[in-house]
């Protein structure tokens, strides 16, 4: 029937897109970019939750999922042992051949926020990927791979490779030969009053030393509202980055120097372009990120007392191999997702 419709109309086969999409989080519109740049020659892609808010759907999702020819999920910390949220894990989408990838399992040391693993929740992801319409599964790192396999169970094996931002093209940049940039990443928590003392007091250390200060406020729409509201609290002279594109968000982080930033695909896509990034959160995801490429040097943490003396002498340059290996792997598991949409959708 696809390839009926294809030579007919010249129609491309459609795939449904499910993750947390529109909202404006860096890491999470990256995704589209990757997904654009290894399947939108053979695909057409669509958004499946189309709305930003409650009930997700602007139509019945079987209606949705009807008009798609499969459905890819991820990536992201979407795997959320004490939640599931229908705009990623709906029913309908097994209907269709599903393929999970990019995805982590947050774990998290502090489940007093209703964060705890819920054994009837974690028997829902079972079900979910245990099913046979499910015919490939990506973890980002090897302990949500492991939590799959342990606690799932799925029929299909589970693949483990860097986050696949790592295969993203990213833009070109020309960096000055006299001038050090250092780039913050914060980002507003809800509820929370992070105190940026001591990032601040880097700043100032970094501009006594001749180099300049650029803030960049890594997201949009909504995001990057909220983001933006709490970005005065770094203080003193410094170039803010505020913008809706992507590609200049991502332009700035690859001419800095230096990063600093609280939000983990700041610290890829500079990863990605050499930059060493100090982790200013160090979750999971960021610890495991950082153990890949054998850089426990850059974890710390945003009111860390010891955040300045990390700049004595400046963090190191990455080891292009292991950047190679980050891009590589990444991009194998695209490649692989691109196939496997051509064969279980049959031309």
């Amino acid at each position: 029937m696809v390839e009926k419709l294809r030579l007919e109309t010249g129609r491309k086969p459609v795939v449904g897109l499910a993750g947390f999409f529109g909202y404006g989080n860096y890491g999470d519109e990256l995704f589209v970019s990757v997904y654009k740049q290894f399947l939108q020659d053979d695909f057409d892609l669509r958004f499946l939750a189309d709305k930003l808010e409650q009930p997700y759907y602007s139509r019945p999702p079987q209606d949705m999922v009807a008009e798609v020819d499969a459905i890819v999920i991820g990536g992201g910390d979407i795997i959320q042992p004490w939640n599931l949220d229908a705009r990623y894990f709906s029913k309908e989408f097994l209907k269709k051949p599903v393929f999970v990838v990019g995805v982590g399992v947050p774990i998290r040391a502090n489940t007093n926020k209703g964060n705890a693993e819920k054994d009837w929740i974690v028997q829902k992801y079972k079900n979910f990927l245990q099913h046979p319409s499910v015919k490939m599964i990506h973890a980002r790192d090897e302990q949500s791979c492991k939590w799959i396999m342990s606690k799932a169970e799925p029929a299909v094996e589970v693949i483990e490779s860097p986050d696949l931002v790592c295969s993203l093209n990213l833009p070109p940049v020309a960096k000055s030969a006299d001038q050090k940039i250092l780039g913050i990443v914060t980002r507003q928590r809800p509820d929370l009053e992070d105190d940026y003392s001591q990032i601040n007091a880097l700043a100032d250390q970094q501009r006594a030393r001749g180099w300049r200060v650029r803030h960049i406020i890594l997201g949009t729409g909504i995001v990057g509202v909220r983001d933006r509201a709490d970005a005065d609290d770094i203080r003193g002279d410094k170039e803010l980055i505020y913008t809706e594109s992507l590609t200049e968000l991502t332009e700035a982080i690859g001419g800095c120097t230096a990063l600093v930033s609280m939000k983990f695909h700041g610290t890829v896509v500079a990863t990605m372009y050499g930059v060493p990034s100090t982790v200013l959160i160090p979750t999971n995801k960021n610890r495991n990120f950082m153990k890949r490429i054998g850089r426990d040097d850059l974890l710390s943490k945003f009111d860390d007392p010891t955040l300045c003396s990390r700049f004595d002498p400046e963090p190191a340059p990455h080891d292009p191999v292991a950047l190679e290996m980050l891009r590589s792997r990444a991009t194998d598991v695209m490649v692989s997702l691109r196939q496997g949409l051509h064969r279980a959708i049959g031309y």
